[in-house]
């Protein structure tokens, strides 16, 4: 009897060890299909707002909207319509990152320009969903502070993380490091408040997008690979990688955020060949993600995942 009762107590010490490993664990993500939007171009960031997506492209004159099944419901003009389908480079406000933000207790979608070529990707915009109306904003000053605290400057994604506006600024083949910058909330006049070093375990990959979920304190973020020596230019694209960071807000208390893995997107579809990953954006109160490519040609591709 003696016996028994032992194996019996070393059972179910084994069986909650194993449960609590099992819940400790980062949610993993599956794949589930992808959609191509052949006439946006340049897809390069995604915010999920009220049951809609809103995505703009870095070279585009307008903000896409799609439903939750990724159908087309209308198209914002922000920029006017030259005859080019596309923004020619060196005049292009090259919009990389977006979040939605609070301004004077309603939810909007705050666009920014990557900063990486003066004046032209030195502005912010501000997408008010109750109007339709997106107004642009000067952050000139805001982006001339980043640029004393970092060696080049490269916004390409965006969140806000606890009253705080956190921006990914990517790294490439001759700046290889990655930083998150915070920074106050105001969507007038950001001030910078510090910047977290990445420690990624892969080299040459460049953060390309970052979403945070509030509720389960997680921050999703992607990074692609992509040989450029500069912010400016484009590259062949590599890999696409996505990081899940469970107890985000503790670890941002620190100067430097360790990604101790990454996880490869081809890994989970071979749709992911060839694709550089440009955006992630969380469905609020459901456990998927959409992702957004740009192929450098013109497209946009949108892929869906489950975590």
């Amino acid at each position: 009897m003696g016996y028994v009762r032992c194996t019996d107590f070393l059972f179910k010490i084994l069986f909650l060890t194993f449960i609590s490993s099992c819940s400790m664990k980062e949610p993993k993500p599956a794949y589930i299909n992808y959609k191509i939007q052949e006439d946006y171009p340049s897809g390069s960031t995604i915010s999920y707002l009220d049951g809609l997506y809103y995505i703009m492209g870095d070279d585009a004159s307008e903000m896409l909207v799609l439903d939750e099944l990724l159908g087309e419901t209308k198209r914002l003009q922000v920029f006017p319509k030259g005859k080019d389908f596309r923004i020619p480079k060196l005049i292009k406000a090259d919009i990389e990152a977006s979040a939605v933000i609070d301004q004077d207790g309603k939810q909007g979608i705050l666009f920014l320009g990557s900063g990486s070529l003066i004046p032209h990707r030195d502005g912010a915009f501000f997408f008010d969903p109750e109007n339709s109306k997106v107004k642009r904003l000067d952050y000139s000053r805001f982006y001339d502070q980043l640029r004393t605290q970092l060696k080049q400057l490269n916004i390409e994604a965006a969140t806000v993380m606890g009253g705080n506006l956190v921006l990914g600024i990517r790294a490439n083949t001759s700046y290889p490091d990655n930083y998150l910058v915070v920074a106050t909330a105001n969507i007038a006049a950001p001030e910078f408040k510090r910047k977290i070093h990445l420690k990624l375990p892969v080299e040459n990959t460049g953060i390309s997008g970052m979403d945070y979920d509030p509720q389960n304190d997680i921050l999703f973020m992607t990074f692609s690979s992509e040989s450029t020596p500069n912010a400016v230019d484009d590259g062949p694209a590599g890999e696409s990688y996505m990081a899940i960071i469970p107890e985000a807000m503790e670890q941002f208390q620190n100067s430097d955020l360790t990604i101790p893995s990454l996880i490869k997107l081809t890994d989970l579809s071979s749709d992911f060949t060839h694709q550089k990953i440009e955006s992630i954006s969380l469905i609020n109160g459901e456990r998927q993600l959409l992702l957004v490519a740009d192929d450098d040609i013109g497209n946009t591709k949108f892929f869906r995942l489950n975590f």
